[in-house]
């Protein structure tokens, strides 16, 4: 789906979870949250981000605004097209084989179009399955760079 044809009747949002350590690795302990990103956009209107960031686990830090074309949203929007061209696993569990330390969900209304989401702590268990071999290293480095993207577009709009 190209940026126009993102105008259905469906609110798309588009979730970053960033750790410290710990995504995708087995143990007792859950991994460390590092910050979240959420960008929220009703159909034809610009988009609200909320940025938190966390200490100990905790929200230490939060901050909002809105974006909009001129502002990044278009940006975010293609890298959400290309983010949809990578493998997709959004059900929880198995190592981090993007190895981000980072979880990525976006949504339009209720339906998962594109997911990430590696286990921590004790969901964290090796994954044989088709989706772990299927992640290139040309994949790795597209979603850590479309991560950023995303994140630094967020950036420029949180007050």
């Amino acid at each position: 789906m190209s940026n126009s044809e993102h105008n259905g009747d469906d609110v798309l949002n588009i979730t970053i979870v960033k750790y410290h350590s710990g995504l995708g690795q087995p143990g007792i302990m859950p991994p460390k949250l590092s910050s979240t990103v959420e960008i929220t956009r009703p159909p034809t209107q610009s988009a609200k981000v909320v940025k938190t960031e966390y200490t100990d686990n905790k929200p230490s830090n939060s901050r909002e605004g809105e974006m909009t074309d001129s502002t990044g949203l278009t940006t975010v929007l293609a890298m959400v097209d290309e983010l949809k061209a990578l493998p997709a696993k959004p059900t929880p569990g198995g190592p981090d084989v993007f190895g981000a330390n980072t979880v990525v969900v976006v949504r339009e209304g209720r339906k998962v179009v594109w997911g990430y989401n590696p286990g921590g702590g004790c969901n964290a268990a090796e994954d044989p399955s088709e989706f772990h071999a299927s992640v290139t290293d040309d994949h790795r480095a597209k979603f850590i760079d479309i991560v950023n993207k995303i994140d630094s577009a967020s950036n420029g709009v949180v007050a």
